[in-house]
């Protein structure tokens, strides 16, 4: 027990949300004056932030964009310190899942927390599911993870925007979508190389690595391949990143957000679906995709105060420095 308690702390404390924000952190900041036509700028605390108008076919198009500086910024000398970092953190976690595992399901009985996803669809057309939902708590926890989350998020933010004409929540919208194509490109393209076993589906201790299975046959046996890294905590990780950057003073976002992604941790590991190591990447992924989404899409204006000298020249005197105290 103690195992499963220290993951999910660990988890919680160096997560790198799939779930809603609360409704402050969505409300619309006071615009002041553009300083320039079809700019806004939106009040963030002690700093301002930039918005152009959005055009939502144009920030689906920036994903190559996105890409490219996703992958130039995670193997930039910057970058090199969190590679080596989220290195050693798998190693170490691969050496333990079957630790962890174990003490993470005896907890989760102990807790009443079934190890079993019992989502189930509440509205269908024909068999089709159209809209499934939790039926218990674990299931609740999971949940945090489904695809419908990332999509209400999206949906939001965009509807949000469209109806307060508000730029900087329309252009989240539209940096959530971006980020959801990004992060499931790059973590399909890990999966498919990597083809690890997922603790449900193990022939092996801490699970089978079979590298670049065929395309069908991983289409067909998905549990023996796709368990690393985790796109759920990725796609999560990159909707609390992009939330943040733009809503950095709504403070609660990053909190509640990592809460939920430690919830959706654990249980994940409960049911047999990821093995602890296969977080740190997932995680990293995520952080780093939400940074690269909103460098690209706006700028940032910072306001600060500070003592500066400016030379002078006096008619008729001499060239000195002036002391001024700037905003």
């Amino acid at each position: 027990m103690k195992t499963g308690l220290l993951w999910i702390c660990s988890i919680l404390c160096v997560s790198v949300l799939n779930a809603r924000p609360p409704a402050a952190a969505l409300e619309t900041s006071d615009i002041s004056s553009a300083p320039a036509a079809g700019i806004r700028l939106y009040r963030a605390g002690p700093e301002e932030l930039a918005y152009s108008k959005p055009a939502f076919w144009g920030a689906i198009a920036k994903g190559p964009k996105d890409f490219g500086t996703f992958i130039q910024n995670s193997f930039s000398k910057e970058g090199l310190p969190w590679l080596a970092a989220i290195t050693a953190s798998t190693l170490v976690l691969i050496e333990y899942d079957e630790k962890i595992n174990s003490n993470t399901r005896r907890l989760g009985r102990k807790l009443n927390i079934a190890s079993k996803d019992r989502t189930k669809p509440f509205l269908k057309i024909g068999k089709i599911p159209i809209l499934r939902g939790p039926a218990d708590l674990g299931s609740a926890m999971y949940f945090l993870g489904d695809g419908w989350v990332s999509l209400g998020l999206c949906a939001y933010f965009e509807t949000y925007g469209w109806l307060k004409d508000d730029w900087r929540a329309a252009t989240t919208g539209h940096q959530l979508v971006e980020g959801l194509l990004v992060t499931g490109f790059t973590t399909q393209v890990i999966k498919r190389a990597t083809g690890r076993e997922t603790p449900s589906a193990a022939t092996a201790a801490r699970g089978v690595w079979r590298f670049f299975p065929s395309f069908a046959e991983f289409q067909a046996h998905r549990t023996r391949y796709d368990a690393f890294p985790s796109g759920h905590l990725a796609t999560g990780m990159m909707a609390i990143t992009v939330m943040s950057e733009n809503y950095p003073e709504k403070k609660l976002i990053k909190p509640i957000g990592y809460f939920l992604l430690g919830a959706l941790s654990f249980q994940m590991v409960n049911n047999g679906v990821h093995w602890a190591s296969d977080y740190p990447l997932g995680l990293g992924i995520g952080y780093a995709v939400g940074k690269a989404i909103t460098s690209n899409s706006r700028a940032r204006t910072a306001k600060t105060a500070a003592l500066r000298f400016y030379p002078s020249l006096v008619p008729g005197g001499p060239l000195g420095l002036n002391l001024a105290y700037r905003f």
